[in-house]
């Protein structure tokens, strides 16, 4: 029998350390052909040309798709994109996997599903029904789930809503967070050493991105956490690159200034997930507004500082403190999280055990469904 072809398509640093040990488990099945697809800032020099990362770690890649990305304006993201449909429109048209697997709610993704669904190549969405309130990728992964035919989701909770979206329950698998089971085995060796030195010292990790579904100023913003960082001199920061969002450049811009000018603080554009993990788990708090905060670092038994709308929706467990983006509220956090309790017991939602493995051994079942099933089209599911 002809070996079962699947695809991953990624963009981002995150988006593929978070699947990189599932991915694995797919690449040793002698049954499955796996390739990743690339594209997005894994491509950009000024993200450090991450797909250096996939080669490294030895996957196969079926082709870089380079898209032009540019994320200075909501105008150039809507270019990155049309250029992206265009061009896996034409990958898809002249390769068929039987399954691509596709994370989350980026833009350049909804420009992958949409090439796929009109190619009709069955997808596998993974990490559906969130809500972030705060950004565009709300509406983005919404639609992805409207493109897919099966469903890996993070909570029971994103399992219901993405059957409430018209999704048949039994293609619907709620299997828990890969980067909250992921992100318990880090291996030292891919830690840098710069990291390491970081080790006995009190800092901060920093990882700040733009709203892009609120009116307030990326500006504004930016300047109310560094005011509130201004306070903490006795303290170090270690400060994130940001990601592709629209607008992100400002912030980059800013951090990198403000870096510059503080001998306490020092960035990193990109760090290798394992290297990310250990920086979180041994800081006071993650502040800022990433996903990774509500995911993964209660995992690490880490408190979050989550500032703002971005993650508004998002199901939190006790360590997440949510704050409103102004330097009082900030500082009255970072005070909480320097005095707090660490004996306290942290609960995380998104944990499941051997959540890599089940996300292997769903999608083995799906590939042998799609073998033996031929869909014409998917149906809507009604609730009533």
């Amino acid at each position: 029998m002809d070996k079962y072809k699947v695809v991953f398509a990624t963009g981002s640093r995150a988006d593929y350390g978070i699947v990189r040990n599932y991915l694995r488990c797919l690449d040793e099945d002698n049954r499955i052909d796996l390739s990743i697809l690339v594209t997005g800032a894994l491509l950009s020099s000024k993200f450090g040309h991450q797909v250096e990362l996939i080669y490294r770690d030895g996957f196969k890649i079926a082709k870089e798709i380079d898209i032009e990305l540019d994320s200075s304006s909501n105008k150039s993201v809507t270019h990155s994109m049309a250029v992206a449909l265009d061009k896996f429109g034409a990958f898809f048209y002249d390769n068929q996997p039987d399954l691509l697997i596709i994370l989350g709610d980026r833009y350049e993704m909804l420009s992958v599903a949409t090439a796929a669904a009109m190619n009709r190549i069955t997808i596998l969405h993974i990490h559906g029904g969130e809500l972030t309130y705060g950004n565009y990728d709300e509406f983005i992964r919404h639609s992805i789930t409207k493109m897919s035919m099966f469903h890996f989701t993070a909570t029971e909770e994103y399992r219901q809503r993405v059957i409430q979206l018209g999704e048949n329950p039994e293609r619907v698998f709620n299997l828990g967070a890969l980067g909250a089971e992921n992100c318990l085995h880090i291996d030292e060796t891919m830690v840098p050493q710069e990291i390491r030195q970081l080790i006995g010292k009190k800092y901060f990790v920093v990882l700040f991105h733009p709203e892009t579904l609120t009116n307030v100023s990326v500006e504004s913003q930016i300047d109310e956490v560094l005011k509130a960082i201004d306070k903490y001199k006795n303290y170090k920061f270690v400060f994130l690159g940001v990601n592709a969002d629209t607008y992100s450049d400002f912030i980059r811009l800013k951090v990198k200034d403000y870096v510059s000018s503080n001998k306490n603080c020092s960035y990193f554009e990109n760090l290798p997930t394992d290297g990310y993990h250990y920086l979180v788990k041994h800081s006071i708090a993650l502040l800022g507004n990433s996903s990774s905060g509500l995911i993964e670092a209660p995992s690490l038994e880490t408190y979050t500082i989550n500032i703002g709308d971005r993650q508004a929706g998002r199901a939190r467990g006790n360590s997440v403190i949510d704050v409103n983006c102004n330097e009082v509220a900030i500082n009255n956090a970072m005070d909480r999280v320097v005095l707090r309790n660490r004996a306290e017991r942290i609960f995380n939602p998104y944990y499941q055990m051997d959540s890599v493995r089940n996300y292997y051994d769903n999608t083995v079942i799906i590939l042998k469904t799609i073998r033996n099933n031929s869909y014409k089209y998917k149906r809507f599911y009604d609730l009533y």
